[in-house]
C-alpha cells in the first residue's frame, strides 16, 4: 500500500469517526429533548389534575348572572327593584384554603381557561415556581402583587401569571389582542370571601417591565385618569364601553410575553372592578 492509499485510508477513517461522534451527539441531543418534553407534559397534566381538582371540591353551583330580586310593598305601593347580579359560580373558600391557605381570590372568565384560585404571599416570586398548594411546579400559580397585602389595599389590583404554552394559567390573555376575542369574552369576575366583582375589561397592551407601569395607588385622581388613559389609547382592542369609572377599582392581569418593539415586555389586560351581589 503506497502513501496516497494510506493517507486516504486515515481520511476515510477520520470521517467514519466524525460522523459517528456527529450522530451520537444528534442521538443524545435528541434523548434529551424528548426526556425534557415528556417531564414538561408530565407536569403540564400534574398541574391541570390539580388546579381541576380545586375547581371541583371549590366551585359549589354554577348560577345564572341575575336572580330576581323580591318585590317590596310599602303604604300598598309595590316597588319594582332592580334584578341582583349574581357571579357565574360560587366558591366555598374554606374548603380551598384547606389546600392554599394563602388564596385570597378566585378568578373566572367564561368558556376559556381562565378559571383558578389566586393567591398572595411576601414577594412576587415565590408562587412564579409554586402552585396555590405551596408544591414546586412549574406553571406555578396565578398571585396578587404583594404589596396589596391580604387585605387587597389599592386603587389597582395587580395579578401576575405565567404565560403557558396550552394556555392555561394566563396563556389565553394574549387572545385579546383580537378585536373579536374581546368582543367574545368582555367580562371576567373576582370572587373574594367578602366580596364578588364584575370586571369590564377597558384595556389590553404591551408595556416593558418598570414599576413605574405597574402602580398599586395613585396620588391623586388625575394620575389615577391619566393611567387609564395611557391604557386605552395603547389598547390592542376597543373596548364596548368608553365610560370612565370614577368610582371603580382597576385589576391588571399581568403575564410574560414577546413583543417586536419593547424588550422585556409584558402584556396587561386591565377591567374595572364592578361589585355584585
Amino acid at each position: 500500500m503506497d502513501d496516497r492509499e494510506r493517507v486516504s485510508k486515515k481520511n476515510k477513517q477520520q470521517k467514519a469517526r466524525i460522523m459517528l461522534i456527529m450522530a451520537l451527539s444528534l442521538t443524545t441531543m435528541l434523548i434529551v429533548a424528548i426526556v425534557m418534553l415528556t417531564i414538561s407534559l408530565a407536569n403540564y397534566g400534574r398541574d391541570r389534575r390539580l388546579y381541576e381538582q380545586a375547581r371541583l371540591l371549590a366551585i359549589q353551583t354554577m348560577q345564572p348572572s341575575f336572580t330576581p330580586a323580591l318585590p317590596i310593598t310599602i303604604a300598598d305601593k309595590t316597588l319594582s327593584l332592580e334584578p341582583i347580579e349574581k357571579p357565574p359560580i360560587e366558591v366555598d373558600f374554606s374548603t380551598v384554603r384547606e389546600e392554599g391557605p394563602n388564596v385570597l381570590g378566585w378568578l373566572y372568565c367564561k368558556d376559556t381557561m381562565i378559571n383558578y384560585p389566586v393567591v398572595i404571599y411576601s414577594d412576587n416570586t415565590h408562587y412564579l415556581t409554586h402552585d396555590y398548594t405551596g408544591w414546586h411546579s412549574s406553571s406555578g400559580a396565578l398571585f396578587f402583587d404583594f404589596r396589596l397585602t391580604s387585605q387587597l389595599l389599592g386603587d389597582n389590583l395587580i395579578i401576575y401569571g405565567h404565560h403557558m404554552k396550552d394556555r392555561s394559567m394566563f396563556g389565553s390573555l394574549l387572545q385579546y389582542q383580537k378585536q373579536l376575542y374581546y368582543e367574545a369574552h368582555p367580562t371576567m369576575y373576582l370572587i373574594t370571601p367578602k366580596n364578588n366583582y364584575r370586571i369590564d375589561l377597558f384595556a389590553a397592551w404591551f408595556t416593558d417591565s418598570e414599576l413605574e407601569n405597574f402602580p398599586i395607588q395613585f396620588d391623586t385622581e388625575q394620575k389615577r385618569r391619566s393611567f387609564v388613559q395611557m391604557a386605552i389609547a395603547n389598547s390592542m382592542f376597543t373596548p364596548n364601553d368608553e365610560s370612565y369609572y370614577s368610582d371603580a377599582k382597576i385589576i391588571s392581569l399581568v403575564t410574560c410575553a414577546y413583543s417586536d418593539y419593547i424588550e422585556d415586555s409584558r402584556f396587561l389586560v386591565q377591567g374595572w372592578l364592578v361589585e355584585i351581589g
